[in-house]
């Protein structure tokens, strides 16, 4: 009988153990929604920056300032002001992102050493979207390629050439360079290129 009551009670708690385990794996394997979430949060910030990225900045429609390009290169232009740049992420960035989830967009010019924050809605008193972070915050990041000045075309050749728009009084360049225009006298017509690693951050 005694043999009877242990075998019993080693039974009971190898159930129980079995019981215990298969929980733990049943409810490890369930997703947790703060992971969806996150992902959702990522392609949020992520999409955000390509779209600015690709789209032409139009002054019909945004504050672009003096910088030719991308959105997203007026947004990070230095010759840019800060009012215009807020106005320019209010635009793009801000009517992208939803009014639930809050953001914040930084630039680094040092390989992402150190961050500047261009815009953070925590912030902003007059600002609809979040202003704190709650349940999660999450970033995506991309380098933008752009001009430190606008990109112009000169109307006429400046090397006097009839078929690229000059005129019948100017030479050929074979001919001599006395005629010729200085093609850098009205200012850079490709200005100098730009790296600049910017840092969208969404929080809701």
């Amino acid at each position: 009988m005694r043999g009877f009551v242990f075998s019993l009670d080693a039974f009971v708690a190898f159930t129980l153990a079995l019981i215990a385990v298969y929980s733990l794996i049943f409810f490890a394997s369930i997703p947790s929604s703060y992971y969806y979430l996150l992902t959702q949060g990522h392609y949020l910030a992520r999409d955000a920056l390509l779209s600015t990225s690709t789209t032409e900045c139009d002054l019909e429609y945004y504050s672009c300032g003096r910088v030719t390009g991308s959105i997203l290169d007026a947004i990070v232009s230095p010759k840019n002001s800060e009012a215009i740049r807020e106005a320019l992420i209010k635009e793009s960035i801000g009517t992208i992102v939803p009014n639930q989830y809050g953001y914040i967009v930084e630039v680094s010019t040092d390989q992402g050493k150190t961050w500047t924050a261009l815009y953070d809605t925590s912030g902003e008193t007059d600002e609809l979207h979040a202003k704190s972070v709650k349940k999660m915050t999450v970033s995506s990041q991309i380098v933008n390629f752009g001009y430190t000045d606008v990109y112009q075309k000169a109307d006429v050749s400046p090397f006097s050439y009839m078929s690229c728009g000059g005129g019948p009084e100017n030479l050929v360049i074979t001919c001599g360079n006395h005629t010729l225009i200085d093609p850098d006298a009205g200012g850079e017509i490709v200005p100098l290129p730009e790296a600049t690693l910017v840092r969208l951050t969404v929080f809701i």
